[in-house]
């Protein structure tokens, strides 16, 4: 494509983005009740023939619709997902913490069948029946059920099967799809089958009673005719890939039932795996479908405590053999019945769980009356609080091991001091990576890796490196072992056991130049490998080189530096995701990103040539990764601007797009805004770039209210799409249609004066933007949350340029910080500040002074602007008692301070009620100090404990704003 094609095609893509003219006349203000009816779109989907794209539009809260479009015209169907936009009740985590909606209605993307002839899905009851539930208290199985739906894509047709929460399709076949049958029905089929023999321990001699998972009854559905087969107990099951032959599991109350059998899908004939009583698990087919593996304890089934066996079975020779037994991993260990089981690529190995000598918990009933206590010991690889988070995972730790089916050797390849291998396709070959001889140090930060080769026919291992910083990856080949070291790229030949400095001499960083903590520099990363391990593919921080892993031919730039000559991001786009290789013969597709403009878009180039790479289109929108159908040339992705939705394009081509869905049509009803780049100078002579939004009707001769909000880096954000809604930050289009500007600043840091930093990057651009004419200078604001919160919070001990500050979760007092605990993982802070985030380059003891330099804590005298802090008590990132510390500092000084703690609430808060409560009140708070709006009951009276739970905000009605231009307040 024509270099002038691709300009056109970026100014008819721009265009789409302009408002119909009379449309910027009689918006309204975005309010809190407005968020819920904002759409995502999840699960998009092409078939297989790239003929049709499946989608759900997802509300924030309400319910989800699925639209199946086609591709090459209008045609869709649309069909109700249920309620799967629930709000967040509870605070204990999962779905909703970011953003409100998705609870436990939510449901995973659709599928196509293999032929692209159907789509199934799940459908959640509606909001209506999940409502008249709750109010009657019908919980579990009276619960209202989801359905599966199968979607005939030539009729439009639907087929709903009730009580359906999950299925599986058949492979390649597509012919089939397994799904589990409604509890009831279950239970009956059961009583049929069974009846009172199939009680546990009626069928005669059932040995020990103990606890046991039992199976539901399997529907296998012909898609074809609609003819269904039953099958009882099933607790597992899996097609194989080319959708021929449904593995199962039986777990029943008849004991002599249990087993493994194969149903052959064309015949309807079931063949006898492996039966009889016991406990079946991690069944598995290998990649080409053609054999299976499992663990049973069926041969020691009646021991106190039983132990498994590793069993294999292909399609030719059914009957399963026993390839491990119970004590044949060796060295202590057990074969486990937990972790999983997989197939090396080729079929021709397979690894399995080892279990180690269990370790016993102590009864808590056994410790009545004595000390109950934990030992911090110094020379503990894990500080108690990581092992008391970590305790089930290490009580139920496995290792892995690897059975040769030709040899039929039995490797042990993981261990405490080597927990993970990496191997090749053939399982012959294997890498090695740990830390665990450094896990002291890296509670600071200084952690190092030591890398072993492994033989893993053997068990033999040859030291690679030790010490050295980051990991070291297997070739797709197995010919090589990379890494990248002291700023460049290394690989060892395991033919050769030579190692070549891959890009010694070259005048140019691997590392990234753009890394901003004490820590070391990590690699742009790998891009690839050419077949047979030809040529690996590694990035700088714009172009592709090409290199030679044995070390024979020079490097070469795959894109002729035209990346770095445009500041241009050239990165590779991989659409066959089976391959592990880069196909060379084949053109390359490159997503870009123009780091001036933030403009994206795709470009191809071909190894061997070279010329310079060609552009495909270009256009001033974030541009998303393009999935492609798996046998036809159609693409679709996603294309976004602050006024744009990310809607899904398709075409044949990458050039040729056509929009193929309208998520938030409510938009145009609304007030938003615009965004563009500014630049300026830090106070210390360096420039530096960030992103101001403007209400949509923005007259330069108006003063405005401002909010500065920031975390680290916002400029290539430029073009991303933001939701409107509220938590605990600022919500950029929600602020710009309620009359403020935003200013999100990029902050330029320097080693050891995080702080500082921040201070001499924001404040400059603050007072540039004020500068300009536009800014309300009495009527300015600074937000940020967690590392935002801290650096907010010192600022604003620096500087009085800000009449209100909001800091969410912020450290305040670096020097009792460091040596604080994140409690949702145990670990320390201390890596942190020595070498990450906070950017100290030490411990306390080499720097004291810049402990408490960059400590607000020590300033908080000095500050004059009124602080609204949010630090709640279940926080697991940073300690909520350092939002107490500044609390209590600018209390004992007399200061304008309040502190929001949403009771057993996280960093950020998860339950919508606690979202919604934290804009608000944040909102009424700007409003107060930066455009004169009254001062809410909470500010002006607090909210005694007594009456605790009768100041509850909600806005339900829109409300105009008084953060309108002109007017100051």
């Amino acid at each position: 494509m024509t270099q002038m094609k691709a300009a056109l095609l970026l100014v008819a893509l721009s265009v789409l983005a302009m408002p119909a003219a009379g449309q910027e006349t009689m918006r309204r203000q975005l309010t809190q009740a407005d968020y819920d009816i904002w759409n995502s779109i999840q699960g998009s989907t092409l078939s297989n023939d790239g003929e049709w794209v499946a989608y759900t539009v997802q509300p924030l809260v309400g319910e989800g619709e699925l639209v199946v479009r086609a591709t090459g015209s209008t045609r869709e169907h649309r069909h109700s997902r249920g309620y799967t936009g629930r709000e967040v009740i509870g605070v204990g985590g999962g779905p909703g913490e970011e953003g409100g909606g998705g609870g436990g209605g939510s449901v995973g993307p659709a599928q196509f069948t293999a032929d692209s002839r159907r789509v199934l899905f799940i459908v959640q009851p509606s909001r209506e029946e999940v409502s008249a539930a709750e109010a009657a208290g019908r919980r579990g199985t009276a619960a209202p059920r989801p359905a599966l739906m199968i979607l005939d894509l030539a009729t439009g047709s639907t087929t709903r099967v009730a009580g359906v929460r999950s299925f599986t399709l058949s492979g390649e076949s597509g012919r089939f799809v397994a799904y589990t049958a409604p509890a009831d029905t279950a239970a009956a089929d059961s009583a049929r089958s069974g009846g009172a023999a199939r009680q546990a321990g009626a069928a005669g001699d059932a040995g020990p009673q103990r606890r046991r998972t039992y199976g539901s009854t399997l529907i296998l559905r012909d898609l074809e005719t609609g003819t269904e087969t039953r099958v009882d107990d099933v607790a597992a099951h899996t097609f194989n890939r080319a959708g021929t032959t449904l593995a199962y599991v039986v777990s029943s109350r008849t004991p002599d039932r249990d087993g493994v059998y194969f149903l052959d899908l064309s015949t309807a004939v079931t063949t006898t795996v492996m039966s009889g009583r016991g406990v079946y698990r991690l069944l598995t087919w290998d990649r080409d479908g053609t054999q299976v593996a499992f663990v049973s304890d069926r041969e020691d089934y009646d021991a106190d405590e039983p132990r498994s066996t590793l069993y294999h079975a292909t399609l030719r020779a059914p009957a399963a053999r026993a390839i491990v037994a119970p004590d044949g991993a060796g060295d202590g260990l057990t074969v486990a019945d937990r972790g999983s089981i997989s197939f090396t690529r080729d079929g021709s190995a397979l690894t399995f769980p080892m279990a180690p000598p269990p370790v016993r918990a102590i009864p808590a009933d056994s410790l009545r009356g004595l000390a109950v206590f934990d030992l911090w010991h110094w020379r503990d690889p894990y500080l108690q609080s990581q092992q008391e988070n970590s305790a089930t995972r290490d009580r139920n730790r496995t290792f892995t091991g690897i059975y040769h089916l030709a040899s039929r050797r039995v490797v042990q390849l993981t261990s405490d001091s080597i927990p993970s291998v990496s191997l090749s396709d053939d399982g012959r070959i294997g890498v090695a990576n740990t830390n665990v001889p450094y896990r002291v140090e890296a509670m600071w930060g200084g952690s190092a890796t030591d890398t072993y080769l492994v033989d893993a026919t053997t068990g033999e291992m040859t030291t690679l490196r030790t010490a050295a910083r980051g990991n070291a990856s297997l070739s797709p080949g197995a010919r090589y072992v990379t890494w990248f070291e002291d700023g460049g790229w290394h690989a060892y030949s395991v033919r050769t056991r030579r190692t070549v400095a891959l890009t010694e001499g070259l005048d140019v960083r691997f590392d990234r130049e753009t890394h901003s903590t004490p820590s070391t520099p990590p690699a742009w990363g790998i891009a690839g490998w050419t077949p047979d391990d030809a040529s690996v593919l590694v990035y700088d921080r714009y172009d592709i080189w090409e290199l030679d892993p044995a070390g024979a031919r020079a490097p070469r730039m795959v894109t002729d530096s035209a990346g770095r000559r445009s500041n241009t991001v050239f990165r590779l786009v991989n659409l066959d995701r089976d391959s592990p290789f880069v196909d060379p013969a084949q053109p390359l597709l490159l997503r870009a990103v123009d780091e001036t403009t933030m403009a994206s878009g795709f470009w191809q180039d071909r190894l061997g040539r070279t010329t310079p790479p060609e552009q495909i289109m270009m256009a001033h929108r974030n541009v998303g990764t393009p999935q492609r159908a798996r046998d036809a040339e159609r693409y679709v992705l996603t294309m976004s601007t602050f006024q744009e939705f990310p809607n899904l394009w398709t075409g044949t081509r990458l050039d040729q797009l056509s929009r193929i869905s309208d998520a938030n049509p409510q938009q145009a009803e609304y007030r938003w805004g615009t965004v563009e780049i500014v630049s300026w100078l830090t106070n210390d002579g360096v420039p530096v770039r960030g992103l101001l939004y403007k209400p949509e009707d923005f007259d330069p001769s108006q003063k405005y209210p401002m909010v500065v909000y920031f975390y680290d880096t916002h400029t290539p954000s430029l073009h991303s799409y933001s939701t409107p809604t509220g938590r605990n930050v600022i919500n950029a289009p929600v602020y710009v249609s309620r009359g403020y500007l935003v200013f999100m600043p990029d902050i330029h840091y320097v080693d050891g004066y995080p702080g500082p930093s921040a201070l001499k990057t924001i404040v400059p651009g603050v007072q540039h933007l004020i500068a300009q004419g536009f800014v309300k200078e009495d009527g300015i604001g600074i937000q940020g949350q967690s590392w935002g919160g801290y650096q907010t919070t010192y600022i604003i001990t620096q500087s009085n340029l800000f009449a209100a500050a909001m800091a969410g979760a912020p450290v305040a007092n670096m020097t009792s910080a460091y040596g604080g605990i994140r409690y949702e993982s145990g670990n320390s802070r201390t890596s942190q500040y020595e070498f990450g985030q906070s950017r100290i380059g030490g411990s306390p003891w080499q720097y004291p002074t810049r402990y408490i330099e960059n400590s607000p804590l020590f300033y908080a005298d000095r500050v004059e602007t009124p602080l609204l802090i949010m630090h709640n008590d279940n926080d697991g990132a940073v300690p909520w008692t350092q939002g107490i510390e500044m609390f209590i500092a600018l209390r004992r000084l007399g200061k304008e301070v309040y502190l929001l703690n949403y009771n057993g609430d996280a960093h950020n808060p998860r339950r919508r009620a606690n979202q919604r409560d934290m804009d608000l009140r944040m909102q009424q708070f700007f409003d107060h100090h930066l455009t004169g709006a009254p001062a809410p009951d909470w500010m002006t009276q607090g909210i005694p404990f007594l009456r605790k739970g009768s100041d509850q905000v909600i806005q339900t009605e829109p409300a105009e704003s008084t953060a309108t231009a002109g007017n100051g307040g």
